[in-house]
Order: C-alpha cells, then sequence, then structure tokens
C-alpha cells in the first residue's frame, strides 16, 4: 500500500520580499522614472547593466529597497509604500531574485 500526503499552505508571502507588489504596476512605475537615469550612466545606454553583478550595489533585499527609496528622493517621484513595493516587487521578479 502506497500512501501519498501533501502538505500545502500560503505559500507566496513569504516567497517574495515584496509581497504586496504587482510587477506589472512596478515596470510602469520603473521605466519612465528611471530608465533614462539609468541609461545615461552607460556609454552605451543600456542602463539594465546596472542590475548586473558587475555593477550591482544592491546585494541584499535592505539594500535594494534602500536604492528604491534613494532614487524614488532623487527623482522626486512621490512613490508611496505602495509604489516602493510594486517596484520593488519588479525589480526583483526580474532581476534579483531574492527570497
Amino acid at each position: 500500500m502506497l500512501c501519498v500526503v501533501t502538505v500545502s499552505g500560503p505559500q507566496s508571502a513569504s516567497a517574495n520580499p515584496f509581497p504586496k507588489g504587482n510587477p506589472t504596476s512596478g515596470k510602469k512605475l520603473h521605466d519612465p522614472r528611471c530608465v533614462s537615469c539609468h541609461n545615461s550612466m552607460f556609454p552605451d545606454k543600456d542602463g539594465t547593466q546596472l542590475y548586473s553583478d558587475l555593477f550591482r550595489k544592491a546585494d541584499s533585499v535592505a539594500k535594494l529597497r534602500g536604492m528604491i527609496e534613494f532614487c524614488n528622493s532623487r527623482t522626486n517621484s512621490g512613490w508611496f509604500e505602495e509604489e516602493i513595493q510594486h517596484v520593488g516587487r519588479y525589480l526583483n521578479d526580474t532581476y534579483y531574485k531574492f527570497k
């Protein structure tokens, strides 16, 4: 006789450090505010390099959040917690993969 037991429960809340964020909303916030500035930092105008291992400054969730808050302030975006969660979720899902 074979008995299989499965256990399931809520998974998404702890699986992503930005659980209230929506990556689609985050991209819509990120692109108009961040892309041109990030592109200006590189001779080839590819600002996505900022998120690569070579140039990455955020090596933890806390540092990623800090960078988002820094850029929010620097660009006068006026993002509230909800928007920071969205941008964090987008960046984490796309580039960082923090758990």
